[in-house]
């Protein structure tokens, strides 16, 4: 029963914020669990920097949404989407979920995520003295909180620090980052018939059980920031123009650096490749760059409580660039040890789009929709900054590729699922299928028009 009221109150939290970034029901429904920890920890920052406990700073927060979305009612939605539709996105990936019944007994969880809850949820000055200890360096008090902090608000309502509740709360948060990923990829194929962009969305967001299949249900934080960092990448890259840059896509990427360090490189791959494409926009190419200032801000905020990233404190650059023999002698296990992780997905994905390339290129674009080069742009980014960290990392390489390349590694597989799910669109996409892009206020008035939405004309896709 306790997991059912930590849920709840994770939704309603996140539903104010959820609907100002949507103002769509329905959507705000899937996203508001996300919403929630990023309320949760927008407290959690306040707390660190001006103390006291953390329910006053949560509720003020809170209430700060609830003012925002009601200063917006009147604003045309930015994203469509019917029960239905979510309903059909939504029920098929909550179904692997049900592996959070097993006991929650994974190491990094409690060694790492919930140890930082603990800490948070006892308030400002002890959150401090924890963040700088020395004591607790090993669990990584620079990690960001977005996993951490709803599971600290939720145990301080139930005043009591269980794990059952905890483990209910990390996997709401995670199934509301992928289900984005699935509207994302509804919203990116939306020119498709319906009958087959929805389960192309769905086939996008299986990619979060990839390489290991129980991940996303043990409590650990890698599939949350890779889904939503996925999510907001594809409604960032994966529409074709006009595609804009909306708030739910700027709010999910945001997410993505505030679960987990490495979302920062790929906020960066992701805003460099917006910047190049969005090049005669530079406005709208700037925007894409605010999730690196939401991240400046933890980072600074754990620096000045004396918090150290081990790869800054001991990483090993100097070697590197010494063109250290030790150093370069890694990079061969590192290839290995990352690509035996998703070999199959990333093999299939890259022969889908290579063959796709060559002969639907056309059909694409009759289908209007936009092309998957920058994700694959932003995965072999990635897979670089991910083989330069490894690199650097003062551990064995051995044991650091055994305890975490199977986590890394799923926003490779994601993005490649993500690349295989359009070209699967268009391969099987009828013929009569629209010759050319639907604007967005027209798919929207679409959308509106196959549920009986009678609301005002002029809403956008996201």
């Amino acid at each position: 029963m306790t997991s059912v009221v930590a849920v709840f109150v994770l939704v309603v939290s996140g539903l104010p914020l959820a609907w100002a970034l949507t103002r769509s029901v329905p959507l705000a429904t899937l996203l508001s669990p996300l919403a929630g920890a990023g309320v949760a920890t927008a407290a959690v920052v306040l707390m660190l920097w001006l103390r006291g406990p953390l329910l006053p700073w949560c509720a003020a927060v809170f209430a700060g949404t609830v003012v925002i979305a009601w200063l917006v009612r009147h604003a045309a939605p930015v994203a469509t989407l019917g029960w239905l539709e979510a309903g059909l996105l939504g029920v098929p990936l909550l179904a692997p979920f049900l592996m959070m019944f097993d006991q929650p007994l994974s190491w990094d969880t409690h060694a790492i995520w919930w140890q930082h809850s603990g800490y948070l949820a006892h308030g400002g000055d002890f959150a401090r003295a924890a963040i700088g200890s020395e004591a607790l360096a090993v669990t990584h008090t620079d990690y960001p909180p977005i996993a951490s902090a709803p599971i600290a608000v939720v145990w301080q309502l139930l005043d009591s620090f269980t794990f059952r509740p905890a483990i209910a709360v990390n996997v709401a948060v995670t199934f509301s980052g992928v289900a984005l990923v699935g509207f994302a990829v509804r919203r990116a194929t939306a020119a498709a018939p319906a009958w087959l962009s929805i389960p192309a969305g769905v086939l996008a967001g299986f990619g979060a059980w990839l390489p290991e299949f129980t991940g996303p249900a043990l409590g650990y934080s890698d599939t949350m920031c890779a889904a939503a960092f996925v999510g907001g990448a594809v409604l960032l890259l994966g529409r074709p123009e006009p595609a804009g840059v909306t708030p739910p896509a700027l709010f999910l990427v945001s997410a993505a650096v505030l679960t987990k360090n490495e979302g920062l490189p790929l906020a960066v791959m992701l805003a460099v490749a917006a910047t190049v494409r969005y090049r005669r926009d530079l406005r709208r190419a700037a925007w894409c760059w605010l999730p690196l200032g939401v991240t400046a801000v933890w980072s600074a905020t754990t620096r000045l409580l004396g918090a150290e990233n081990d790869l800054m404190a001991e990483g090993r650059f100097s070697a590197l660039l010494r063109g250290d023999a030790d150093a370069w002698g890694r990079l061969g296990a590192i290839q290995r040890g990352m690509f035996e992780q998703v070999s199959l997905v990333l093999v299939a994905a890259a022969l889908a789009a290579l063959v796709g390339a060559a002969f639907l290129r056309g059909r694409r674009r009759e289908l209007g929709l936009a092309g998957d080069g920058w994700l694959w742009a932003v995965l072999g980014g990635y897979w670089a900054a991910i083989t330069f960290i490894y690199l650097i990392s003062p551990y064995p390489i051995e044991w650091h590729l055994m305890t975490s390349a199977n986590r890394v590694t799923i926003v490779v597989a994601m993005l490649a699922c993500v690349s295989a799910a359009g070209w699967l669109a268009v391969a099987l996409a009828p013929g009569g299928a629209p010759s050319r892009p639907i604007p967005p206020q027209l798919s929207a008035e679409r959308d509106r028009g196959d549920r009986g939405d009678r609301r005002p004309a002029g809403a956008g896709a996201a």
